[in-house]
């Protein structure tokens, strides 16, 4: 009983971590980050009581319920309705956010399947906006990807702003669209390379609304980090330096990501017309940054995801961290994550009326 309490108590506290700014209490970030550790436990207590006393089940059924909200940020409850298909509808705008992560498998090698499979997602899908994170591209050569996504989506409409880049080459954050384009520009984020936003101004069907594309801050682990993860879920053996380094990283990122969000959040409080926000947040549904980000707005995967909400697929445990938000201005019609295993990010993208 008493462990089930504790349990109960973890999952609860667990919660907070949605409202509280790393900056006034960092700590209970981690327990955000745990949560579906702490919701199995307790769905675990909700089985065993059933069978010994269920009326002991109530402990951590009350509390699941009391977070059910976040619990529809990892499953959604809904008949899956969103299929690879073409728009249902020419008054629906469709979106896709995608970290491509420089159109490679997780790793550092580049290969021709994975290339032609990602263009091919995105020739299939046809987003009329199309936000990247971790774009890469040549200046020529069958590494041009700037050159083939504006053929796949016959436009030569797009935003690139490298934070990394030679003669050759360069690595960045990217928007392509079919729409006409009436403004764009960047919000830089301090002391990091590699995350910031984009955005557009667009028109679509004689209206005007903007896109952010976000990438907030990377936890930047490095392959020690991920050698030693795999080696903790195997042997349960952990070392006191390296879950330090771990932890110091994961708290770093938390608080550069709380201050990324309200950046955007007070740039996007001066937007006059509708506005969505596509990206990689590196950040679960029950955190700071991802609740901070989503207040006012409609999430797609809350809205219209079905099944559990997982969009990372890369050696770190597997999480929803990349999200679609939308103003109150937008019907979001559905969402799919399409779970294909290129780069270490699913592909998400959704159908929007803007009404």
């Amino acid at each position: 009983m008493l462990i089930n309490v504790i349990a109960a108590a973890l999952l609860l506290l667990s919660y907070t971590a949605s409202f509280t700014d790393p900056h006034t209490f960092w700590p209970i970030a981690f327990f955000g980050l745990a949560y579906p550790m702490f919701l199995v436990l307790n769905l675990l207590f909700i089985v065993y009581w059933l069978l010994r006393s269920p009326k002991y089940s109530l402990i951590s059924l009350l509390c699941i319920l009391i977070g059910f909200k976040f619990l529809t940020g990892y499953v959604g409850f809904r008949e899956k309705t969103a299929i690879a298909v073409p728009k249902s509808s020419q008054n629906f705008l469709r979106v896709m956010t995608y970290n491509v992560h420089s159109f490679k498998q997780f790793g550092d090698k580049n290969d021709q399947f994975t290339k032609d499979q990602i263009l091919a997602i995105i020739r299939d899908e046809q987003p009329d906006v199309l936000c990247i994170q971790e774009f890469f591209s040549r200046k020529k050569g069958e590494y041009n990807f700037r050159k083939l996504i504006s053929e796949i989506m016959e436009s030569n409409n797009y935003y690139f702003v490298p934070s990394l880049q030679n003669e050759y080459e360069a690595i960045g954050m990217a928007i392509f669209t079919k729409l006409p384009v009436i403004d764009k520009g960047n919000i830089p984020f301090k002391n990091v390379t590699g995350n910031e936003a984009l955005y557009m101004d667009l028109k679509f069907k004689g209206r005007s609304f903007r896109i952010y594309n976000v990438h907030f801050q990377s936890i930047s682990f490095q392959p020690e980090d991920y050698k030693y993860l795999k080696e903790v879920t195997k042997e349960i053996d952990t070392d006191v330096k390296s879950s330090r380094r771990i932890g110091s990283r994961l708290k770093q990122a938390f608080l550069k990501r709380s201050d990324q969000v309200k950046l955007v959040k007070e740039h996007a409080a001066k937007c006059k017309t509708p506005y969505l926000v596509a990206g990689d947040f590196n950040d679960t549904p029950v955190s700071f940054a991802v609740n901070e980000m989503a207040e006012g707005l409609s999430n797609g995967f809350r809205k219209k995801g079905s099944g559990f909400g997982i969009t990372y697929n890369g050696d770190f445990p597997n999480f929803q961290i990349d999200y679609i938000l939308a103003s109150e201005e937008f019907e979001i019609k559905n969402y799919q994550i399409i779970s294909k295993k290129l780069s270490d990010h699913y592909p998400v993208r959704t159908d929007l009326e803007l009404n």
